[in-house]
């Protein structure tokens, strides 16, 4: 019997010997870029901590290659990074803490993507992402996790896409996402996703999406596992430099444990993105984007799951050719369906923390292929429970290196 991951490696041989078939000898595009990222970040509460904040430097090594392969069937890609962590204390541990240098690790992040047109119409593609880290937003873009716990997240999405008319298509996705932390008193999971989109092209640029996703999460110590149901419908609209997104729906969440009751909510998200010039460009020299969304968060170890508001803003431009400019930030509010605790007072609420992050980032492209830049930010959290809030100011400079010789 395969393991999971020899599983998983079998279907990416696979359909990179399917998306060569026939097509080998009509390469268009082979790339190869080399690249590595270098930078020193300052924490002045790494940790995260309420009462006790610890200054931190952060020393980071991204040395890492992109492969792209096209031919006139299939296209494939595949991006590795290896991520090197060193960190240093610049403020003595408390009794009972261990320095941060014991955070110390190498991570690996994979990216594969490959498509394959076998007939008009047609079109079959594999996805697979593989990640080593200690960032509990890699698993779940709305979590609200501290955790330094280290994992391995990996997850692959095969999928099936059929144009019925140049009006109508289809798109079936299944995703397997497995969950995997080095220490095995922590709680690993996996879920099961089956997604189906049913796209209707109202006029050129505007079409509508009526999705739905049904999948298991299952974990393996004491929290419950739970089965989601989500139904979507989605507006979308392409002007000259600005996209338009609309979307709404329902979700409706059952958990195993019988003591837990069902939750569910309305989803939604409304975006505005913008750039110049106009997409398909892959460099703008201006882009803007704001969204609004809400949602469950999807991973909730110990039952902590929460409604989450979120809104986000992003924005870049780059002056001269050579001063590259950029601002984001994000306001999360995360209202806990299950999760109580103890208020300042002592009285005993649900929780509910409001998260504030903007950061700003001013850089300096001396060739192509490489680039320094200087970042400030700063992250808060606010809480209704005694012991959650926190806040951290943040500094980094950065040196980029990516060098495609095909580019030229």
């Amino acid at each position: 019997m395969l393991c999971k991951k020899q599983r998983t490696c079998l279907l990416v041989v696979i359909f990179f010997i399917l998306s060569l078939s026939g097509t080998a000898l009509a390469v268009e595009k082979f790339n190869i870029t080399p690249r590595v990222s270098a930078s020193w970040k300052i924490d002045n509460n790494f940790f995260k901590s309420e009462t006790n904040e610890r200054e931190v430097y952060t020393y980071l090594l991204q040395p890492g290659i992109d492969l792209d392969f096209e031919t006139a069937k299939s296209l494939l890609s595949l991006s590795y990074t290896l991520n090197n962590y060193n960190y240093d204390d610049q403020d003595s541990p408390s009794l009972g803490q261990e320095p941060a240098d014991k955070e110390d690790y190498t991570g690996h992040r994979v990216k594969f993507k490959g498509i394959y047109q076998p007939v008009d119409r047609l079109l079959l593609g594999l996805e697979d992402f593989y990640d080593r880290t200690r960032d509990p937003a890699d698993s779940d873009n709305l979590s609200n996790s501290i955790s330094r716990e280290k994992y391995s997240v990996n997850h692959v999405l095969p999928w099936i896409s059929y144009e019925f008319s140049p009006k109508l298509s289809s798109k079936l996705r299944y995703r397997y996402k497995e969950k995997d932390y080095d220490d095995v008193i922590n709680e690993d999971s996996e879920e099961n996703r089956v997604i189906l989109n049913l796209i209707y092209n109202l006029k050129p640029k505007t079409l509508l999406n009526l999705e739905y996703q049904t999948w298991n999460m299952d974990y393996n110590f004491t929290t419950s596992d739970y089965d989601s149901n989500q139904i979507k419908l989605i507006f979308m609209k392409q002007f000259n430099y600005f996209s338009f997104e609309a979307g709404g729906g329902y979700q409706n969440r059952s958990f195993d444990d019988n003591a837990i009751k069902d939750i569910d909510l309305f989803t939604y998200k409304i975006a505005i993105m913008g750039q110049n010039p106009p997409a398909p460009s892959m460099s703008p020299k201006s882009y803007v984007t704001l969204a609004a969304e809400q949602n469950f968060n999807n991973l909730g170890e110990g039952q902590q799951y929460f409604k989450a508001q979120r809104l986000t803003l992003k924005a870049g431009h780059i002056f001269m050719e050579k001063i590259i400019t950029s601002a984001e930030g994000y306001y999360q509010n995360s209202d806990y369906e299950i999760t109580t605790g103890a208020t300042p007072s002592g009285a005993i609420e649900l929780r509910e923390d409001k998260i504030y992050n903007l950061s700003g980032s001013l850089g300096y492209k001396f060739t192509d292929w490489l680039t320094f830049s200087l970042t400030a930010g700063y992250e808060d959290r606010n809480s209704n429970l005694a012991g959650f809030d926190y806040d951290n100011r943040y500094y980094m400079a950065k040196v980029d290196f990516s060098y495609n010789p095909g580019s030229k």
